[in-house]
């Protein structure tokens, strides 16, 4: 019982994980369905553009980050109309699953070791018309 009133005693702060969903006040439309909480130097060497405002309370180098889609349409991050979107929303084409050395990519992607075209972990993937 004690240990409530101490935990009451401290509000906790909303924190956007480091490859989750981006939920900030900012994160509306495609930035909240598709965006992820990446660092800036990924989502830039992804081809992405982020957006302030969308990861709260996490450090200032991460930001929401869309890659192939919004501001960065024409990236297309594993050939053709593609886009990175979370494997939990639908692909009305199909799911790619790869490495970064398959892709015509920066050599930053197969440095960083990161899990298929896109940034972000398993849950996080190319969806190509």
């Amino acid at each position: 019982m004690q240990l409530l009133h101490i935990l009451a005693a401290f509000p906790l702060t909303a924190l956007a994980a480091l490859n989750g969903r981006c939920t900030g006040s900012e994160a509306t439309g495609e930035w909240g369905s598709k965006g992820i909480c990446i660092r800036t130097s990924t989502c830039s060497s992804a081809g992405g553009a982020y957006k302030t405002g969308a990861c709260p309370s996490d450090p200032a180098d991460v930001k929401c980050c869309l890659v192939g889609r919004g501001p960065s349409v024409g990236t297309n991050p594993c050939g053709g109309a593609s886009w990175c979107d979370w494997t939990s929303n639908t692909c009305s084409g199909s799911r790619l699953t790869g490495s970064f050395l398959s892709c015509p990519r920066s050599i930053m992607h197969v440095l960083t070791k990161s899990i298929g075209y896109c940034p972000g972990g398993s849950n996080y993937k190319c969806c190509r018309l």
